[in-house]
């Protein structure tokens, strides 16, 4: 799904009753591995859920902006506020809140 200028500005998500929603990229915040499904949350209260696999959905994201920070998740990074050192190795993310 492409606009007339060829950038992608929503991402097409299905439903577990076959609906397909139409997200604002810009809007998702992070996609979340569910099982088989992905919830993919955004400024919305309750997250849309999917029946697609999260690297399914990963492959229809664009890059530098969405990175899969772990095998269960992936980070708009345009949403990350900060990088906090773990004690022991890595970071965790601050996200910017929904407002």
């Amino acid at each position: 799904m492409k606009t007339m200028d060829g950038v992608v500005r929503r991402l097409p998500v299905k439903r577990a009753d076959g609906t397909i929603d139409l997200i604002e990229i810009d809007g998702i915040f992070y996609l979340e591995a569910l099982g088989e499904n992905t919830l993919i949350r955004t400024k919305r209260k309750k997250p849309y859920k999917s029946v697609q696999r999260l690297g399914e959905l990963a492959k229809k994201l664009p890059a530098p902006a969405f990175v899969r920070c772990h095998r269960e998740y992936i980070v708009n990074l345009n949403r990350v506020r900060a990088l906090t050192p773990r004690k022991s190795r890595g970071y965790d993310l601050r996200l910017e809140p929904p407002s």
